[in-house]
């Protein structure tokens, strides 16, 4: 991925999802870090379920208290990965799947499998390694809505988000001529600082999920001279055929 493409699809993804500020709302007002991830009490894991129906509607997680028990069982690989991040994490086979078993967990927490609710729920407690996803992304990048288990979420799609982060970095890094850390904080100054799975999240929502609406957003920002028609054609050829 070429490392404006990240710029346009946070700049659309503002201006297209009219729940964008749920997100900020949520993680940057309500949310008490101090207390994640060892005090969490009961009334921050109600935040965050108030939260996530708001992203994702389909999601039914209600029992804050069951939810806490299970957070308790994961706690120590959470605390382990904790301070991970997507552009430096080592994807060994361990790794992984410790990620994939801490997705089963939650995903099964409120009885029926909540995959999409999960992966929005995982990013809010590791922002800086955990990529959301929903039913069309996992369409468009997987190939089938349906691949929706932990083991596909950390063996195929997080590497996948991975080296695309990479690509990113590393062409922030030819084109501006700056070290890899410089990069990052380039991309993220430019985004809002926002972290770069959040980053990676925003443009695959736009691309897969709110393809029409990113459509006419790449045709609009062309006619005004907004974009360049190498950015128009680039992000083109990533939408979805009708």
């Amino acid at each position: 991925m070429y490392y404006g493409d990240l710029f346009i699809g946070h700049k659309a993804f503002w201006k297209i999802e009219r729940g964008a500020k749920h997100y900020d709302i949520y993680m940057k007002e309500l949310k008490n870090w101090e207390k994640w991830p060892d005090s969490m009490s009961i009334d921050e894991i109600e935040k965050l379920m108030q939260f996530i129906p708001k992203w994702d509607p389909h999601f039914r997680g209600k029992n804050s208290t069951r939810f806490a028990e299970i957070l308790k069982q994961i706690l120590p690989t959470i605390k382990e990965l904790y301070d991970e991040k997507l552009e430096n994490a080592k994807f060994t086979s361990e790794y992984l799947q410790k990620i994939r078993a801490i997705f089963d967990y939650v995903a099964k927490c409120h009885g029926r499998y909540e995959s999409t609710g999960c992966s929005k729920i995982l990013h809010t407690i590791l922002p800086h390694l955990i990529v959301m996803w929903d039913r069309k992304i996992r369409l468009g990048i997987l190939g089938n809505e349906n691949r929706k288990k932990g083991s596909m979420y950390a063996l195929d799609f997080l590497p996948k988000m991975q080296k695309e982060l990479f690509e990113a970095i590393d062409t922030c890094m030819a084109e501006k001529k700056l070290e890899r850390e410089e990069a990052i904080k380039h991309i993220r100054l430019e985004c809002g600082n926002e972290t770069l799975p959040k980053l990676i999240d925003e443009h695959n929502y736009v691309i897969h999920t709110k393809a029409i609406d990113f459509k006419y957003y790449l045709e609009k920002n062309k006619e005004d001279g907004k974009i360049s028609i190498n950015d128009f054609r680039r992000l083109a050829q990533k939408l979805p055929s009708p």
